[in-house]
């Protein structure tokens, strides 16, 4: 199906749907540009909509530099989430080779968040034993508690570290892969 200069614009710009109104119509403009220019040089509008190839791959591949640019400046889960999303929809190796081994990660990360969280709130746990034991052996149970609850600290610590370095770790992959895919250095 042969596209004009307006079918192209317009597939696109509903492609883009997703990107902030400024920077899609920044991106449109440039298409617009592209247009005015080959049209300047005596070339048709299928002959320019066939130079810059199908709006969808266009698409797909703006919105990947789009989520990426945007995790890298609003640091959420949600941006990353669709940065990666955006990146595996440009390859199937991702699919295959990538989703488990991050999934893996992923979930053993959350595992160690959640323990480190138990473990901070562990004092808490003295009270319970206080109201149904008594306070027999409440000297070990305190100090056992304060281990665990300065454990549970001390992990958390290295949990918001670790949370960085894999969130930093993420966008860099996806950046290379994005870099790669466009045949890029």
């Amino acid at each position: 199906m042969k596209l004009n200069k307006n079918e192209f614009l317009n597939q696109l710009e509903f492609l883009l749907e997703d990107v902030h109104e400024s920077d899609r119509n920044e991106i449109l403009y440039d298409f617009l540009e592209h247009f005015d220019i080959g049209l300047a040089n005596g070339k048709s509008e299928e002959e320019l909509v066939l130079e810059l190839g199908d709006p969808k791959v266009i698409a797909k591949d703006l919105l990947a530099d789009y989520r990426v640019t945007k995790a890298e400046k609003d640091k959420s889960i949600g941006n990353m989430y669709k940065a990666i999303l955006a990146t595996f929809s440009l390859s199937f190796f991702n699919i295959v080779f990538i989703v488990g081994p991050v999934i893996g990660i992923f979930g053993v990360y959350l595992a160690l968040c959640i323990t480190s969280v138990v473990l901070t709130i562990s004092p808490l746990l003295l009270i319970l034993n206080v109201m149904f034991n008594g306070f027999a052996n409440i000297e070990l149970n305190f100090f056992a508690s304060i281990m665990l609850c300065g454990l549970g600290i001390l992990m958390s610590i290295g949990m918001i570290h670790i949370g960085k370095f894999l969130y930093n770790v993420t966008l860099r992959y996806i950046k290379f892969n994005i870099r790669t895919i466009k045949g890029g250095k």
